[in-house]
């Protein structure tokens, strides 16, 4: 396994809803919010929400399937 990948994979940060809406907030309601994988290089798309305790839900998201790797301009 390469060390990119290895990284990529081990523990990502965990944001919680105070960090999301703290960076949300400073965006108009107007602004676009894009998913992207980076071990993927690919753009994601928000498939569905399940609430999975008092403190945890759990956002599910798929590649989109049409759409090219987000690194390629």
């Amino acid at each position: 396994m390469s060390k990119a990948i290895r990284n990529a994979t081990a523990d990502p940060p965990i944001i919680t809803v105070g960090d999301l809406i703290d960076e949300l907030c400073r965006l108009p309601d107007t602004a676009l919010v894009s998913f992207h994988c980076p071990m993927l290089e690919h753009e994601l798309a928000f498939y569905h929400l399940r609430r999975r305790s008092k403190d945890v839900v759990e956002i599910e998201v798929n590649a989109y399937p049409q759409s090219r790797p987000a690194n390629a301009a």
